[in-house]
């Protein structure tokens, strides 16, 4: 009974339209990585600094294992040119001598990308010279172009960018983003740094010429950036510096530090700025005494002598000694083992009839210590 039934299942799969018959063969999935969402510009000096972040997906939303290639392009045009979907056309009703409106161009991503020429081509390995923040990919990059062959203010420059990943597959153009340089100054040159006290004093000399070597630089003044090992550079001055000069009060004693300024075309920000001058680095030391105490008066009352004085004010202030001498002895004691930081002091262990003479010093978080401020006081005869 087996053997027929067996016979009639495969009778049936042998005349069945849909057994054992496969499908067409599809072709292998292509992913696309997503574009990148923006491109931002600004100009320093003679360049033009192409700012984006990568993508971190495909257009299918699964994600982008890594970014192997970005390039960057460019189209230059003439200053001023107007975009329009088509060439502009003349009502049939104008006069004839009336002069033809030019045409406008339409910046499509297809007229882009026929026109504009890569500018740079960066291969995963050169990425991290972009990279806006060391070891932080989220921050974006930033891409260096010269204008140093370039007629600033004759042309406007167009910018996008695409990438690729590992399997050469490339991304749509980003958006398109425009800029129209101008005229900036040179950076200013001689930066010298010197160490006074509690302050960096830095000094400098104003640009001889603008980026186009033309010799009436436009400098409306001057930002002055610090940065160090542990911190990103910042601007230190929240206005423009009109002098050739800036004092920085605002550091730690053996940090070493690095100062660079810069000239800038404008006013307010966003700034014009010229490249970065020469950066100077220096390492600020303590070795600088806070001042003396002043205002030291004794009050004699029975069995004690009180002091007091006015208080030091400067930053880095650690606290007071304060010493004494009897009449007779040949030097001073040291009352107070560790510092005070009260101005006021009581001694009460002295003999009554006697003549002592104080000391107070100030003494800053490096040890510095002040010269010795004196007074002279008598304890009462008759004890308590």
């Amino acid at each position: 009974m087996k053997k027929p039934i067996a016979f009639a299942v495969l009778l049936v799969c042998a005349f069945s339209a849909g057994c054992g018959k496969k499908g067409p063969l599809l072709p292998p999935l292509i992913r696309t990585p997503q574009k990148v969402e923006a491109v931002t510009l600004f100009q320093r000096g003679d360049k033009i600094f192409v700012k984006w972040k990568n993508p971190v997906t495909y257009v299918d939303g699964a994600p982008l294992d890594a970014v192997a290639e970005v390039e960057i392009w460019v189209l230059e045009q003439p200053k001023g040119e107007t975009a329009a979907i088509q060439p502009a056309i003349q009502p049939a009703t104008q006069p004839a001598t009336q002069p033809a409106i030019p045409p406008a161009i339409q910046v499509t991503a297809d007229y882009f990308e026929a026109k504009a020429r890569p500018a740079a081509v960066i291969e995963r390995g050169q990425l991290t010279t972009y990279r806006k923040e060391k070891d932080s990919d989220a921050a974006g990059f930033s891409y260096p172009y010269s204008l140093a062959d370039k007629k600033i203010g004759v042309s406007k420059f167009i910018f996008a960018v695409r990438v690729k990943d590992r399997r050469s597959h490339e991304s749509a153009f980003s958006p398109t983003a425009e800029i129209e340089p101008q005229t900036s100054p040179l950076p200013p040159q001689g930066l010298e740094l010197r160490s006074i006290e509690d302050k960096i004093c830095l000094a400098w000399q104003a640009p001889a010429a603008n980026v186009d070597m033309s010799t009436l630089p436009r400098v409306a003044g001057y930002n002055v950036y610090r940065e160090s090992k542990d911190d990103p550079v910042k601007l230190l001055n929240s206005s423009l510096v009109k002098e050739l000069k800036y004092e920085d009060g605002e550091f730690e004693y053996g940090l070493p530090l690095r100062y660079f300024v810069r000239s800038s075309a404008t006013e307010t920000a966003p700034y014009l700025e010229s490249d970065d001058s020469e950066r100077r680095e220096i390492v600020p030391k303590d070795v600088f005494s806070p001042a003396a105490p002043i205002g030291l008066v004794p009050v004699t009352g029975k069995g004690f002598i009180a002091l007091s004085w006015e208080a030091n004010r400067e930053k880095d202030f650690a606290g007071y000694k304060v010493w004494r001498r009897v009449e007779g002895e040949a030097e001073d004691k040291l009352l107070t083992p560790q510092l005070i930081i009260e101005n006021a002091y009581t001694d009460a262990e002295i003999e009554k009839g006697r003549r002592y003479r104080y000391a107070i010093s100030s003494v800053d978080r490096n040890g510095n210590e002040s010269p010795r401020t004196e007074a002279v006081a008598d304890s009462l005869k008759d004890g308590p």
